[in-house]
């Protein structure tokens, strides 16, 4: 990381912004002059922050291998190994120096380059605080994704003081950064989730595809819910559901909501164009049949749909006990689904999740109400009796499947990674044979070897 340090100029930190994108900055070659001189205006503060955006929609994160990633570790879906992409993820092979954790590595802490210069300049005028709190909240996002990825917290014996270095400057000397206490990390997330509240206009009209104060509240309703605060998990989600501005997406309209590649119930999404998801660097590419086509499902998580829930509709059964996700990113060709962050109804489920593991008076029993009003607008016959925090997560796996979840809302329950049958020929983790028991070393990804090599102060994950 310390390569992120020590550059001084702005050339390594703008970049060509896709066509989807409400502002676009092009490099030019006074792009290379110091930072102190290139740096003038709100204008050039909003490039640095599209910048960052477009840096999180790198294939290593949100354009493909993170999310994707994330679910082939689960009993959701496996790697068929047909281009040999994510078997590594499927078979929990991880070691140093391969490229999954090197990318959400590096790449993450790019992005928080991108947020640090911006918080940290001197510029004044209309609109700076509103780009500032956009700053602080890609930079709790990216130090969130990280201490989920590599953070101990979910090891066995692992030190509670080795979370990830929690990088608050750029180009100030601090070349050799040490890895925070995870406690600290986490302080620190939701301390710039509550500066970026603090600083963004609700009523400022901003695209999507750039993370604006709903997306925050949303955000904050997921990292309370990870830290275990509660109350203020569901203070947040409830901002989000009461603005009035989410509803549901109905059965009817499910399939045809993700086939537009966008919305409608996003609160912050990737954005993506042919020309930033050329080819096979796509999600869809991925999960469908085609000349890559990794990533399928497991007939665990097929069959725990029942027949009239929409969400099976964004499924394929091809027979043989092979299934696929084709409806929720479809463009195989060229990549141009938008890939959703958060969305209202992970909010919806926060909140369900939140009131569950609270346990105060009617708690549970408005968690139940809530999941059941999900699944019944889903179509499906399925009717929950009870809303124990077991309950509800069996319905957040139904609704939030391969958008990245599965893994970390199975570690924060403390529960074991589930290792369903898969089809004949293919290898998951420990053969296929049992459970990734709670607390396995793999539940952290190794720090790269290119970190270790350059930063003397940096601290190596049990195991690896």
């Amino acid at each position: 990381m310390n390569k992120l340090f020590k550059q001084t100029t702005v050339a390594i930190l703008l970049v060509v912004f896709s066509a989807g994108c409400e502002s676009i900055l092009e490099p030019s070659v006074d792009q290379a002059l110091p930072i102190d001189t290139a740096i003038n205006t709100v204008q050039d503060l909003r490039g640095f922050v599209l910048g960052a955006h477009d840096r999180l929609n790198a294939t290593a994160l949100y354009g493909r291998d993170m999310v994707a990633g994330v679910d082939v570790a689960t009993d959701n879906a496996f790697s068929n190994g047909n281009s040999g992409r994510f078997l590594i993820q499927s078979q929990l092979q991880y070691t140093p120096t391969n490229g999954y954790s090197s990318g959400i590595w590096n790449t993450m802490y790019a992005v928080i380059a991108n947020a640090n210069i911006v918080i940290n300049s001197d510029i004044t005028g209309d609109g700076v605080d509103y780009v500032k709190g956009q700053a602080y909240a890609i930079r709790a996002l990216a130090h969130f994704n990280l201490i989920l990825f590599f953070g101990q917290q979910w090891v066995s014996g692992g030190d509670a003081n080795l979370g990830v270095p929690y990088v608050t400057t750029y180009a100030e000397g601090n070349n050799y950064p040490q890895r925070d206490p995870i406690a600290t990390v986490w302080t620190n997330i939701v301390s710039d989730l509550a500066q970026a509240e603090s600083l963004m206009n609700p009523a400022q009209n901003v695209p999507v595809t750039q993370i604006n104060y709903w997306a925050v509240k949303g955000l904050q309703s997921r990292v309370h819910l990870y830290t275990g605060d509660f109350a203020a998990a569901i203070a947040a989600a409830d901002a989000v559901i009461n603005s009035g501005r989410y509803s549901l997406t109905p059965s009817a309209n499910l399939a045809t909501a993700w086939a537009a590649r966008t919305g409608p119930n996003s609160l912050f999404e990737m954005a993506f164009s042919g020309t930033d998801n050329p080819g096979f660097d796509n999600l869809a590419r991925i999960y469908n049949v085609s000349n890559y086509g990794d990533v399928e499902a497991t007939a665990d998580l097929y069959n725990a749909y029942d027949a009239s829930d929409a969400r099976r509709g964004l499924m394929t059964d091809y027979g043989n006990g092979r299934y696929r996700l084709t409806g929720k990113y479809v463009d195989v060709l060229t990549g141009t689904d938008n890939v959703r962050v958060i969305r209202f109804e992970e909010v919806w489920l926060n909140k369900a999740e939140a009131l569950a593991r609270r346990n105060s008076g009617n708690d549970r029993n408005v968690a139940r109400d809530m999941i059941n009003t999900l699944s019944a607008g889903r179509g499906s016959s399925r009717v929950y009796d009870n809303g124990e925090p077991l309950t509800v997560l069996a319905e957040r796996r139904l609704e939030l499947a391969f958008e990245g979840h599965r893994f970390f809302d199975l570690a924060r329950h403390g529960l074991s990674i589930p290792n369903p049958p898969i089809p004949a020929g293919f290898a998951r983790f420990n053969s296929n044979s049992s459970a990734l028991s709670f607390g396995d070393f793999r539940f952290a990804l190794p720090i790269p070897d290119s970190e270790l090599n350059a930063n003397s102060n940096m601290v190596q994950n049990s195991g690896y």
